[in-house]
C-alpha cells in the first residue's frame, strides 16, 4: 500500500505538467491571435486613411488643378515620401495632370495617395477624368512596397 501512494503522486505531478503545458500552448495561442487582429484593423485603418486621401485628392483637383506635365511617371518610393506632397488630416497626396484623353474626351489626372499611418503604410493610386465639371474614377490601385 504504501509503494501505491507514491505512484499517484507522481501521477498527479505528471497530469499537474500536462495541464501547465496545454494551458501555457492556449494562451501563446490567443496571444498570437491578439497580435493578428491587431495588425488586421491598423492595416484597415490606414487603407481608410489612404481612401479619404484620394478623396482630398479630388477636391484639390476641383479647386486647384496641377499644370499638365510631359512624361508623368508615377511618385518614385511612394511610401518613403520622396518627392513633393500635400499634407492632409489622413495622409499625404500627390497630383498629376496627365493631360487631355482623345478617348475619354476628358482630361486625365493621377492622384496618389499615402496613409499617415507608418507601420501598416498602404498607397493608393487611382486615375481621375474630368470633363464638364465632372470627374470620374476610371482605375484604381494599390501600390505595394516592392512597386
Amino acid at each position: 500500500m504504501k509503494r501505491q501512494r507514491g505512484v499517484v503522486l507522481l501521477l498527479a505531478l505528471v497530469l499537474s505538467l500536462l495541464l501547465g503545458l496545454l494551458a501555457a500552448s492556449a494562451l501563446s495561442d490567443a496571444l498570437v491571435e491578439t497580435r493578428m487582429a491587431g495588425h488586421l484593423r491598423d492595416g484597415l485603418l490606414a487603407l481608410e486613411e489612404a481612401e479619404a486621401t484620394l478623396q482630398a485628392g479630388e477636391a484639390e483637383i476641383k479647386r486647384a488643378p496641377p499644370d499638365p506635365c510631359f512624361a508623368c511617371m508615377p511618385p518614385a518610393r511612394p511610401h518613403d515620401l520622396a518627392g513633393q506632397w500635400h499634407s492632409t488630416q489622413e495622409g499625404y497626396f500627390h497630383l498629376q495632370n496627365l493631360g487631355p484623353s482623345t478617348r475619354a474626351q476628358a482630361t486625365l489626372f493621377r492622384i496618389t495617395a499615402v496613409s499617415k499611418q507608418t507601420q501598416s503604410r498602404q498607397v493608393l493610386e487611382a486615375v481621375y477624368a474630368v470633363a464638364d465639371d465632372k470627374m470620374q474614377r476610371m482605375a484604381w490601385r494599390q501600390r505595394l512596397r516592392g512597386d
